[in-house]
């Protein structure tokens, strides 16, 4: 949910011209991208890392068992 909120936001903003941003290299850069690109990169990394463990975790569910006698 907060990826597809992300993503309305910077595509609302660019469909727009960028006009409700503040045109100072700092102010864009800085502020727009860089701090709202954190609400971007903190779930893209936890959703990485998730598909990560449930891909372990299927990995070790789909190994033949060993009979035990």
């Amino acid at each position: 949910g907060q990826l597809y909120g992300d993503v309305l936001y910077f595509a609302t903003e660019a469909r727009a011209g960028w006009s409700h941003s503040d045109p100072r290299p700092l102010y864009f850069w800085g502020y727009f991208v860089g701090l709202n690109g954190l609400w971007v990169l903190v779930p893209g990394a936890l959703l990485l890392d998730a598909c990560h463990q449930l891909a372990v975790a299927q990995r070790g569910l789909d190994r033949p068992r060993q009979k035990t006698q």
